[in-house]
Formats: C-alpha cells, structure tokens, sequence
C-alpha cells in the first residue's frame, strides 16, 4: 500500500517535560512515517522544556508551532484541547490526527501502522467514513525499560469489541495510541480552554465520536512504550478481587465515574448528528429505566468483574456522581 502521498499531524501537550521529551520528539523523527507536522502546546513549563522544544525546532522544520496555555485553565486536558482547538482554527486539513504525551517512546512503526490501518478502513468504505485506529501499549518503567506487561492484560473487554462501554466506564482508549482520519476531525465539536475549562479528557471525548459515527480497527502489537513515573495523568486499570479494597477506593470510584460521565454528557449534547444511540445515552441519566434498557441492549460492561460493574451501577443509578465538584459546580450543556 502506498502511503507516501498521505499526511498526518502529531498534536502534543507538555508540562515540565524536560526529562524526557527529547526522547519522545527522537521517537517521532525515527518514524518510518515521515511525512507528519508537530503542533505543540506548552502548561506554562518552569523548566527548560520549551527551550528544549525551541531547539529541537530550529532543526527540523516539521516541528511546526509551539503554543502556549494562556487561558484561565490549567492540566492535561485543558493543555490538550489548547492545542486541538489551535489546529481546528488555524492548520490546514490533515488525512491522519494524531496525539502524543510527552515522556513516551513511540516505536519506529507506529504512524505508519496506523496510517495504513486507517487507509484500509477508508478503501473498504470511502474517505468520508470515519475511521478510528488504536494499538496496545507496552508498560515500562521511568526509565523506559519494560516490565513484561502490555495493557490489554489489564482490559477485560477491548473498545473495539463494545465501544459503548467507552460512555460509562474508564480508560479503554490511551490517547498516545489513538489516530483518526479528517472525516472524525470534521465531526468534532471542539472548544478552547477558556469554554471547556479542564473538565474533558481528549482521548476519552474523541473515541466517542469513533464509538457512534466510525469504524474502529484495533492494533494488538504494543506500537507505544508506555512510561510510568509515578506523575502521569492517565493510570493503568486497577485489579480489586477483596470487597475491602475496592470499599477504600470509593471516593475514587465516584470522581472517576464521574469525569468519564461528564465526558460522556459533554459528548451527547455536542454532537454534530442526533442518532438513536446518542439520544438515549441522555437518557441514561434521566431514569433508571432507560439506564437498565441501554445496558441490556448494548452488554454494557458484561465482562467486568461483577463487583466492577455493581458499583458502575450504583454509582450511575444512585446519582452518586452528582456529588462530585465537576456536577456540583459547572454545566455541560
């Protein structure tokens, strides 16, 4: 298949990154995909990151545009649909998106795996269909070294196998892993900090519009070193086999729901077509009786664990999420 023609853009969030973002902007020029553009935004870093990224700029042209954060929001997520929204506005039509952290390792093959993945799906329909790829990760430690552990060992059921999980429980899509091509840009409804404030994870938002308006292709091979240093923003999914464990995790359990819920809400009332699906998420949230309907239908979360998928219940039926400070305090619609 020949992708020479293609083009695809690397967006990225950083903040204090100074230890390892050169090695994460290495494993980007290793790519055998060399026809990409990097946008970057910067959290205001008190470290020597953005001169790092300066430096890497002046010698390599495809480092495009390092922005800064200026709004009133700060983390992850406002950081990251900074430099979304930057790109939506600003940057020519792409055929592939994608999304990098700053202190992974992304190996030599991985944009142009899924750049051909997503070619497949659009050759099987046409370029106006949305695509969506992931790939798995392989865990490693702060300095890169793996630990003999991939996360599909920690994921009961795969978003590809029932993306509509994706609306009501976290983590099923990594960011760093996920590419979409320009028919799921098109759909996205995006907003800048100062709207969405750093209420909605980027990763989670997008797989969604993939979960109703796209075909999804999943990469089994590990394509991302997967960093843990004990500061990321994302986690790796938790195994709780006592009842004691997962009782001390409750304040997590309901402001984890909760962020994936508001994901979830922000999406269906910002979508760019109503569909049947979308209508009755909202829905979900209304009554119990549409929430009981809609799991049913879907087999939403029927691998988890059953302690795992009661207090998903409970949580969502009882309205505990409501008590968080994101329900408590701001509007998603």
């Amino acid at each position: 298949m020949d992708i020479s023609s293609k083009s695809a853009v690397i967006i990225m969030a950083t903040y204090n990154g100074e230890k390892y973002i050169r090695e994460q902007i290495k494993s980007l020029q290793n790519q055998t995909f060399s026809n990409w553009e990097l946008y970057i935004s910067d959290d205001n870093s008190t470290d020597q990151t953005v001169n790092i990224l300066k430096e890497l700029q002046r010698k390599d042209s495809r480092i495009k545009k390092i922005i800064t954060n200026e709004s009133l929001y700060h983390g992850a997520y406002a950081n990251y649909f900074n430099v979304i929204d930057y790109v939506k506005n600003n940057c020519k039509l792409f055929d592939y998106y994608f999304y990098c952290d700053q202190d992974d390792i992304w190996l030599p093959e991985k944009i142009e795996k899924e750049v051909k993945a997503l070619s497949n799906i659009e050759k099987k329909y046409n370029s106006n269909k949305a695509a969506f790829v992931y790939c798995d990760l392989e865990l490693c430690d702060e300095k890169c070294e793996p630990l003999n552990d991939m996360m599909k060992n920690h994921i009961r059921t795969q978003f590809v196998d029932n993306p509509y999980n994706n609306f009501f429980k976290e983590q099923y899509v990594w960011g760093t892993t996920m590419a979409h091509n320009t028919a799921l840009w098109d759909l996205l409804f995006i907003e800048s900090p100062e709207k969405i404030k750093n209420l909605v994870s980027h990763d989670g938002y997008i797989s969604k519009y993939a979960a109703v308006y796209g075909e999804i292709t999943y990469i089994q091979t590990p394509l991302v070193l997967y960093r843990r240093t004990g500061n990321n923003v994302s986690g790796t999914p938790g195994k709780y086999n006592v009842i004691s464990q997962k009782l001390l995790k409750i304040p997590t359990i309901i402001n984890n729901a909760a962020q994936v819920y508001w994901d979830t809400l922000y999406f269906a009332y910002h979508v760019p077509q109503k569909t049947e699906v979308t209508e009755e998420i909202k829905e979900c949230f209304n009554n119990r009786r549409a929430q009981k309907k809609f799991f049913t239908k879907y087999n939403i979360l029927q691998n988890e664990r059953k302690l795992g998928k009661l207090s998903t219940k409970v949580v969502l039926s009882t309205g505990l999420y409501k008590q968080s400070s994101i329900f408590k305090h701001e509007r998603y619609d």
